[in-house]
């Protein structure tokens, strides 16, 4: 199984939900709500920070204040690159928020050290999509979809028109089309994406794009962990050809990046629905200027997904997980649709044809969402991180050094195996 101690985890979140019950003078099946008392719920999110989109989220699920005035939200707004290590830090020491929005592997990390409560109360009478499978462990489930954010290749359609530049479908026509971009207009970057270790949850999130993109599985038929392959080798070696093709703006964060794409001086990037979402809102960009295609490989590429969970240290896990199943339910979830553009949420809530006119970009990531990969690796769900630091390091030495992407994937293959 793919954790041994999720049996001694239900017992102890049953445990926790049962002492909450009786230190309240309430039975597990009577919510504070429903006893009168004042109860505030605190959310944590990365994603309250987001410029417009953090605004436009959170009033999506303050909304459940209006039914449930005894319950007031509260945002506990964490920066994404402090997200990580604040909740675990919080959680192991039984403290932090009632309810947190997680990325997929910060989830399976809280949820293998048993501090998330079971969810399926939240799910009753509820038609959850694909989405939801993930947040399944060990027929228990610890998670429930707040959003699936997949990849695609996003351009700026006037920048394209001015250079005579297509839409690319292979890495050769991406650097040609960039090129061509840049030359047509002065000051415009060619292509966006991160590349650097100091970036190193992002980045190799975004890699997982190259890699699945080129057939990459990271795992064969029995599980075993395959690092060194050809397919690898052919997605590294792709990403060193753009890399050093001088269409990327080498040493800039990815925020700067996005903001600059915000200000019409980028002509392609690959990035997902949110980050799409975020350029396309509040710059001088006007989302009808953006467009969107399949990533330029041979085979789709990767989604990030967050998981709401409700932590088993909370005080409030009965309303907490009322809160959840409001969210999963038709109110909750039109409101998220409204607030989250294209992306795919726990249901099949379906973007609306008027969003679609306006946003002419959103389609082809819904699309693109049903065939895309979790950026974990199967079976190694909790390890993803560590296995990956290895391979971009891997990556690094190969755009820095020039060396070859065998001889490094050889070399991450040799550390893998000796750890894990």
């Amino acid at each position: 199984m793919m954790f041994d101690n999720f049996r001694r985890r239900k017992f102890l979140a049953t445990a926790a939900i049962t002492v909450f019950a009786l230190t309240t003078g309430l039975s597990v099946g009577e919510s504070l709500a429903q006893s009168g008392e004042k109860v505030t719920l605190k959310l944590a999110n990365s994603q309250w920070l987001d410029a417009l989109r953090g605004k436009n989220l959170w009033a999506a699920v303050a909304k459940y204040q209006e039914t449930n005035p005894n319950v007031t939200l509260e945002q506990v707004a964490i920066p994404s690159a402090e997200f990580n290590d604040k909740l675990t830090t919080e959680m192991g020491a039984g403290q932090g928020p009632d309810i947190a929005m997680m990325q997929e592997g910060l989830f399976y990390a809280i949820a293998d050290a048993g501090f998330l409560v079971d969810l399926s109360a939240a799910t009753e009478g509820i038609s959850l999509n694909k989405t939801n499978e993930n947040g399944k462990i060990d027929g228990t489930q610890y998670g429930l979809a707040w959003q699936r954010a997949v990849y695609a290749l996003i351009y700026n359609k006037p920048l394209l028109d001015a250079g005579n530049a297509k839409v690319p479908t292979t890495v050769d026509e991406l650097i040609e089309s960039a090129k061509a971009a840049s030359a047509a207009t002065p000051g415009v970057i060619g292509f966006t994406g991160r590349h650097q270790m100091n970036d190193f949850s992002g980045w190799f999130m975004d890699f997982q794009n190259w890699a699945y993109g080129y057939g990459v599985n990271w795992v064969d038929a029995d599980g075993k962990l395959t690092i060194d392959t050809p397919e690898a080798a052919a997605a590294v070696a792709a990403f060193r050809k753009v890399y050093a093709s001088g269409i990327m703006p080498i040493g800039d964060s990815m925020p700067t990046q996005r903001t600059r794409f915000k200000e019409k001086h980028v002509a392609f990037s690959i990035d997902n629905s949110g980050g799409t979402l975020n350029i396309a809102s509040g710059g001088a960009i006007q989302s009808g200027e953006l467009g969107s295609a399949p990533i330029p490989f041979p085979h789709p590429g990767a989604h990030q997904q967050i998981f709401v969970g409700v932590s088993s240290h909370s005080k409030h896990q009965e309303e907490a997980v009322a809160f959840v199943k409001w969210l999963m339910g038709p109110v909750g979830q039109q409101a998220m649709r409204d607030a989250s553009g294209p992306d795919t949420l726990a249901t099949d809530v379906p973007v609306s044809e008027a969003y679609a006119k306006t946003n002419p970009w959103a389609p082809t990531f819904a699309k693109l969402a049903e065939n895309s990969r979790s950026t974990l690796i199967k079976g190694h769900e909790v390890e993803t991180a560590q296995i990956m630091r290895f391979v971009m390091q891997a990556v690094e030495k190969v755009i820095l050094t020039d060396a070859e992407p065998k001889t490094a994937l050889a070399e991450a293959q040799a550390a893998v195996d000796k750890q894990f």
